[in-house]
Parts: structure tokens; sequence; C-alpha cells
């Protein structure tokens, strides 16, 4: 039985462990990477603003809104006011081929 199981059961609270240094150490590391693991799943979301989108996509503003009602990028979120689109979102469109990221001509 490991050390994780015996802290879950039932009698836990009538147990006395003499633990190895290692056993502690591999518990602790466990625990941090879950920690680690849940606070990356709940980070917040980044996000473009319209005028960042068009720079990122080289398109222009019909082009950006042509690709909105086709849906071919996601509505955007509106957050105190601002429109905003989710950078993963836009990331998932351009990989998967949704949308051609085209390269602006400097003269």
């Amino acid at each position: 039985m490991d050390l994780n199981s015996i802290i879950r059961s039932e009698n836990a609270d009538k147990i006395q462990l003499v633990v190895s240094a290692k056993d502690l150490r591999d518990l602790l590391d466990g625990a941090m990477a879950f920690a680690t693991r849940t606070i990356r799943e709940r980070e917040e979301p980044t996000y473009y603003t319209r005028e960042e989108l068009l720079e990122v996509l080289h398109v222009s503003d019909p082009t950006l809104m042509k690709y909105r009602k086709k849906g071919l990028i996601p509505e955007p979120v509106v957050i105190e006011g601002r429109v905003l689109y989710d950078k993963a979102e836009i990331r998932k469109a351009i990989d998967g081929n949704k949308i051609k990221v085209r390269r602006r001509i400097t003269a």
C-alpha cells in the first residue's frame, strides 16, 4: 500500500506513520504538480483587440467581418465595453486552416 492510499483510507485518523524523506518528497512533488496543473487550467484567457487581430491576420476590417459572418473565427467577447477576441480560439482557427494569415506587402 502506498502512502497516498494510507492517507486516504477511512482509518487514517487512527494510523501513525513513520515516513521516509523520499516518500514525503514524492508526496509533496505530486501535490505541487497537481496544484501547478490546476492553476494553469484556471488561467484567464488572453485576448486580441480588434486592431491587434487585424494586424495579426493582415486583413482589413471588412474581411474580419466576413470571417465572423462565415463563422471562420469565433464571435468576440465584450469585457468592460471592449470587444475582444480569444487568442487561443484564433490560434485554433489559424492552425485548423479555417483562415489563412495573409502576408502584408511592404514597400
